[in-house]
Order: structure tokens, then C-alpha cells, then sequence
């Protein structure tokens, strides 16, 4: 800073000296013409002798302008002290200013430093907040499954729950009716007693007692008081009662052997009395007949349309037993009770998930409407519509009868893709109750097609469209080019293209998961059926051809085997584009002057790579042949020769040139032939 005020200081001292040395010039010219008109003077006086008078006048005006001469040398003195005390106060400010900058300098030092350390800490706590996240991920992802685990075991114990409340149910009645029963008894006892005493000499003398005949309904409860009552109301030891099987009103249960065995077979005796305990349980054994068919009838005539609401509050509502309503129809051992079927009123003791392989068992022409609202919850997953699904569908017949417009209107089904996805699935449904059965894509839900699907065929970034729009197999068989533009946000025409390929190769296999997973294992770790190829195969077979660098350029390229297979525009030149080979190196080392340049070793193995893929396409080139042999029905297609797989790229470029002008690749007998010819086929 000492440096530049003495520089300044030293120009303000150069520009006095020069005003200075103007101002002498100034005075040695004033004195020239003064002496000059000295001289003229002289001179005149010589020729003309001047007057007094007129020399004293000059006199006065040379004087003046010397007085004039010396104020402005005294105003240029003055202004010589201003600018010296101007220019000390300027030196002054400027060493403020460069105070002021180094201040700021420093000031700004520290913010950067400050800056870098804050930034270092928030990178430090944006790798926690990762890690915390990845960890979360992993426990939600443990909770979601130990919930499923959960739900499954919830839904048997339930089962198992149902069961035993049955069983509950069936012996609180049968207690209730074996007390009914032991009471009448009890009442008849004495009476009973009273007219056996006169007959017993009778009775024991023809080796005759009370016997129960096979054909009494009676139940296990009627029958052991009976027993009872007919072993103690006597002489136990003149008296024993013949029993014989006999089976609970109505159960489906085998029939139960009696406790106690036939003393003597030959005698027995019939009771004429309407007060004898057997006209009496027999009396209530039809009663209950009576009961259970009147029950019957009216469940007949209730059977109507269910509601998902009495599903979810079956636990909540449970009240307690009430015998004398006890209808004992579907016991527990009946098969009926084991089976998913919609009679009887089953669907109020079938949960969500229950509800939900019934609909995958059951015709949709036979589904209630809380089957309706499972299979459109669970099985579509379509939640935001249950409530005006609830209040507009009462049955699987509503639902197959419905159009577009109610869908849209009826149930509130705005979306085109949703309406679509909804449409699509009735009309699989309806084939399915022809004869036809469910189509193999009703297994690809929509969490399927948006993560594994799209990630196979190289497009991941269109997950989220996909995932929106609830895209599933059927749905996916319906897609075209604008639907993918205007719905999905797929612009790009390489994309479209990937896409309607890979649903394509989903057509061929006519929607087969398993044959598509098992096609693609057994191609996993050698080359061959590249029609099945995901993009994450078509990467790693890039590296293997030592193309590393270029290899993760295919990511999210949307190229996959079906359209290296299928596409008949896709040659080594797309591909080329597709790696980010730049176009010289793509044609090989390049040559001037007739000497051919030596390449570098980046160039050597990109030539190579690109070699190595126009041999490689006539791999595919003879899947294509094969695939279309096999739409023709044709046959395994005649195998290529050897010389097909040779690294001559000039032959395997016109070949390929050949496919990709050929406007729509192997269609015929002919050109099938044409194409294994022009590769040297046999």
C-alpha cells in the first residue's frame, strides 16, 4: 500500500512541475515580446522621437500586465497547495478503502470456510439420513412381511375359530334340547314308574324291557338321559335297555354306536301310552324337523345379495347363542363347510383374503358383492372405488352387465386407463365362464409390469407412469403407439418401440410367465435364444465381447433381445448409436494419403467390439429365422453354416443392410431362404 501512495504522490509532484515549467514559458514569452517592444521603441525613438506622454502610457500597460502576470502566478500557487492538500486527503481514503478490502477479504475467507465445513456436515448427515433410510426401508420391508405371516395366520386361526364356534353352537343346542327333554322326562317319571310296577312280573317274565328303536331320531344328549332315566327309574338288576346307533336330527356325522350292548334281543316291549318317553322324543324330534324345514325354506328366500361391511364387522357383532334358533344343517364335518361357496350365508364368515380366493375360484356371475369389493381392492387394486362400488354392485351379474359409461358414471371410474384395465378384466372374466378359462396375463399385476417387466426390457423411468395407471398384463395387450405418447409420457419413438416389442415377446408366449422366466434361465450363462434377452443380459453379453466402456451406456436405451430379434431396422450401426461409439471409430481406423493411420488401443478394441457385434447379429439373424419358421409352422429352421459367424464384416454388413431394407423382416418361406443363403446356409 506504501509503494502505490508513493507513486501517487509522485505523479501529483510530475504534473505541478510540468504546470510549472508552462507557466516559465509562459513568463520567457511575455518578456520576449516586452523586449521586442523595448526595441521597437528604441528604434522609434530613433526614427521618430516619442513623445513623453506616450511612454509613460506604455509604460502603465506593461506594468499592469505584469501585476496580471504575477496574480495569476499567485493563483497557480494557490491552486498547487489545493491540490497537494486534495491529493493527501485522496491517499488518505484510498489506505480506508484497502483497510476496508482487506477486512473483507478476510470476512469472505471465513464465510468460505464456514461454508466448506457446513457443507461437509451436511453431506456427513445426508449419508446418515441414507443410511437411516436404507435401514428403514429394510424393517418396513420385514414389517410388510411379518404383517402378510401375520394375516395368513390370522385368516386360519380365524378358520379354526369358525369351526369351534360351530361346534359351540350345535352342542349348546343339543344341550339345550337334551335338557328340554330330560325335563319332560323327569315330569313323566312317576307316572312311567306308576305303570311299570304292575307289568314288571310280566315284563320280567317274557324277558321283555324298553327298547329304542332304530329308526327314533334321537340325539347323543336325548339319548344318554333316556338311557339314564330307563337304567335307574327301576331294578337295575331285573331291567336293562337295549340300545341300538342312532344319529343326532339332521347331522351329517356317521352315525355314533351306543354305549351300552344288547342284552336280550328277543324280548322287548311297546308302550301304548301317548305320555311314553318315546312318543314324547319323538314328538320333538319332528318338531325340530319342522323347525329346520321352515328355516330352510326362509333362508331360500333370503338369499340375495351379501355386503362387504357384514364381512368386516362379523367379529364385532358376534351376540351370544340363542338355542332355541339353532339350526344344525351344516355341522362341522360337512363338506360344505369346507368349501369357499356363497350358500347358506357363508360369506358373512369369510374374511378379505378369503373373499378373495373365492373370486379366483368362483365364476363372477356367482360372486356377492363383498366379493365384488375384495377382488376389486385386493385383486385390482382399486380401493378408491369400493364406495360407490358398495353402493352401485350388489353382485358379480351387475358387474359383467356394466358399460363404460357406468363405469365412469356408476362407479366413478374417471381414468380412461382405469375404465380400460376394469373393461379388460370383465370381458377375461366373462370368457372365463365360457369355457376359456382366465388368460395366462390376469397373473401379471401391476407392481409386476412397473418394476420387473419395464426394468427387463431397459426402460425403468416410466415405472412411476406405469405404477399410476395401474398397468397390468391384460392392459399391456392393449397398449398402441398412442397410448404409450399421451398416457405413459413415452415420446421417444426407440422407446415405443422397446416396449411394443417386449409386449410382443409377452404375445408369442402368449403371456406365460413361468415359460418366459424358464427361457430366460436357460440362456443365463451362454449365448443363445437371444429373443428372450432382458436388457441387463444385453449389457452383460457387451462386456463380455470387451466393450466394458460403452456397456453402461445401454442403460434405460429401452435395448433388449426382442428388439435386436425383431426390429428390422436394428443392425450394427443402430447398436453402434445405442453403445455411443463415435462414427469413426464405429467404421474402423481411419486412412490418409494411402498410409493407414496407426490406431490407439481404445480404437483397436472398439473395431474389434464392433466386429465381434456384426458377427454376433447373425446369431440373431438365425433366431429370427427360427422364430419365423416356427409361425409359419414350418419346424425347426435347417441350421446355419459355420461360415455365418465368420468376422468378415463387409459380407455380414450387406447382410444386415439386406434385413434392415427389407421393411418388415422374415415373413415367408422365401425370404427365410433368401436370408440363410445371403449367410452361406446350407
Amino acid at each position: 500500500m506504501k509503494t502505490e501512495a508513493e507513486q501517487g504522490k509522485s505523479v501529483l509532484l510530475r504534473e505541478e512541475v510540468a504546470q510549472l515549467q508552462e507557466e516559465v514559458q509562459l513568463l520567457r514569452q511575455m518578456k520576449d515580446m516586452l523586449s521586442k517592444d523595448l526595441e521597437e521603441t528604441q528604434g522609434g525613438c530613433s526614427a521618430n522621437v516619442l513623445s513623453a506622454t506616450e511612454l509613460r502610457v506604455q509604460l502603465a500597460h506593461k506594468e499592469e500586465e505584469l501585476d496580471r502576470a504575477k496574480e495569476a502566478l499567485q493563483a497557480m500557487k494557490s491552486d498547487r497547495k489545493r491540490l497537494k492538500a486534495e491529493k493527501a486527503d485522496l491517499v488518505n481514503q484510498m489506505q480506508q478503502l484497502y483497510a476496508t478490502l482487506e477486512s473483507r477479504e478476510e470476512q469472505l475467507r471465513d464465510f468460505i470456510r464456514n461454508y466448506e465445513q457446513h457443507r461437509k456436515e451436511s453431506e456427513d448427515a445426508v449419508k446418515a439420513l441414507a443410511k437411516e433410510k436404507d435401514l428403514l426401508e429394510r424393517e418396513k420391508w420385514d414389517l410388510r412381511r411379518q404383517t402378510k405371516e401375520a394375516t395368513e395366520l390370522t385368516a386360519l386361526l380365524r378358520t379354526q375359530l369358525d369351526l369351534k364356534e360351530n361346534r359351540i353352537k350345535e352342542l349348546e343346542a343339543e344341550l339345550a334340547m337334551a335338557k328340554q327333554s330330560l325335563a319332560t322326562l323327569t315330569k313323566d317319571v312317576p307316572k312311567r314308574h306308576s305303570l311299570a310296577m304292575p307289568t314288571e312280573a310280566v315284563v320280567n317274565g317274557n324277558n321283555q324291557e324298553w327298547v329304542m328303536q332304530a329308526d327314533l331320531p334321537l340325539t347323543a344328549a336325548i339319548r344318554q338321559s333316556q338311557q339314564t332315566l330307563y337304567v335307574h327309574t327301576g331294578h337295575p338288576s331285573d331291567r336293562q335297555v337295549a340300545a341300538v346307533r342312532v344319529s343326532p336330527c339332521h347331522s351329517r356325522q356317521p352315525p355314533v354306536p351306543s354305549d351300552a350292548s344288547a342284552m336280550d334281543a328277543d324280548r322287548s316291549s311297546t308302550p301304548s301310552d301317548l305320555n311314553s318317553p318315546r312318543h314324547r322324543t319323538h314328538s320333538l324330534c319332528n318338531s325340530l324337523e319342522d323347525l329346520e324345514e321352515a328355516k330352510r325354506k326362509k333362508k331360500k328366500e333370503k338369499i340375495g345379495l351379501g355386503s362387504l361391511s357384514r364381512v368386516f364387522t362379523r367379529g364385532k357383532q358376534r351376540k351370544s347363542l340363542d338355542p332355541g334358533l339353532f339350526d344344525d344343517s351344516d355341522s362341522p364335518s360337512s363338506p360344505t363347510r369346507h368349501s369357499l361357496s356363497l350358500s347358506d350365508g357363508s360369506e358373512d364368515q369369510l374374511d378379505r383374503l378369503q373373499q378373495v380366493e373365492l373370486a379366483r375360484t368362483t365364476p363372477m356371475s356367482l360372486w356377492r358383492a363383498g366379493t365384488v369389493q375384495a377382488w376389486l381392492e385386493v385383486v385390482m387394486a382399486m380401493p378408491m372405488y369400493i364406495r360407490t362400488c358398495s353402493e352401485n354392485v350388489k353382485s358379480g351379474k351387475v358387474l359383467l352387465g356394466l358399460t363404460d359409461e357406468d363405469l365412469e358414471v356408476g362407479l366413478g371410474v374417471t381414468s380412461l386407463m382405469h375404465r380400460r384395465k376394469l373393461r379388460l378384466a370383465i370381458e377375461d372374466y366373462r370368457d372365463a365362464e365360457n369355457g376359456k378359462g382366465l388368460s395366462k396375463a390376469a397373473d401379471m399385476d401391476h407392481h409386476w409390469v412397473a418394476k420387473a417387466w419395464l426394468s427387463d426390457v431397459g426402460l425403468p423411468q416410466y415405472s412411476q407412469a406405469f405404477h399410476t395407471h395401474l398397468v397390468d398384463g391384460r392392459m399391456l395387450n392393449s397398449l398402441t403407439r398412442h397410448d404409450l405418447e399421451r398416457h405413459l409420457n413415452i415420446s421417444k419413438k426407440s422407446h415405443q418401440v422397446s416396449v411394443l416389442l417386449g409386449i410382443e415377446l409377452l404375445h408369442l408366449l402368449n403371456f406365460d410367465k413361468e415359460a418366459l422366466q424358464t427361457r430366460r434361465l436357460q440362456c443365463e450363462h451362454q449365448n443363445t435364444d437371444p429373443l428372450v434377452w432382458t436388457s441387463h443380459r444385453v449389457v452383460r453379453w457387451i462386456k463380455d465381447i470387451d466393450m466394458k466402456e460403452f456397456a453402461e451406456n445401454l442403460l434405460n436405451s429401452g435395448v433388449h433381445g426382442a428388439v435386436m430379434v425383431l426390429d428390422p431396422t436394428f443392425n450394427t450401426e443402430t447398436m453402434a448409436t445405442a453403445l455411443g461409439i463415435p462414427r469413426q471409430q464405429a467404421h474402423g481406423p481411419a486412412s490418409s494419403g494411402g498410409r493407414t493411420k496407426k490406431p490407439d488401443r481404445t480404437s483397436q478394441t472398439t473395431h474389434i467390439g464392433i466386429l465381434t457385434i456384426s458377427g454376433v447379429f447373425t446369431f440373431f439373424l438365425r433366431a429370427e429365422a427360427k422364430l419365423d419358421f416356427e409361425r409359419l409352422s414350418l419346424g425347426t429352421p435347417p441350421p446355419l453354416s459355420d461360415r455365418a459367424l465368420c468376422t468378415d464384416s463387409t459380407a455380414q454388413d450387406d447382410t444386415l443392410r439386406t434385413r434392415a431394407h427389407s421393411g418388415g423382416g422374415l415373413s415367408s418361406l422365401h425370404q427365410v431362404s433368401a436370408l440363410k443363403l445371403a449367410m452361406g446356409g446350407t
